[in-house]
């Protein structure tokens, strides 16, 4: 009986260890996503931004002509 405690002692510390482990793989991944998204989000913006200027560019190009 002794043996069977420590055994389920053991494995239960293991999957402990496990679930931390994944536990912190889910954070990092969160954190990863995150900043994807604000790095989407910013070049989103440069790209809307640089379409702009170069619509603005055709449109006075355009009346010169």
């Amino acid at each position: 009986m002794v043996e069977e405690f420590n055994r389920l002692r053991k494995e239960n510390e293991q999957l402990w260890t496990q679930l931390e482990t994944a536990q912190k793989k889910v954070e990092e991944s969160e954190l990863r996503i995150r900043e994807l998204e604000l790095r989407l989000e910013s070049e989103s913006r440069t790209i809307s931004s640089l379409i702009k200027r170069v619509r603005g560019s055709l449109v006075e190009d355009s009346k010169k002509v």
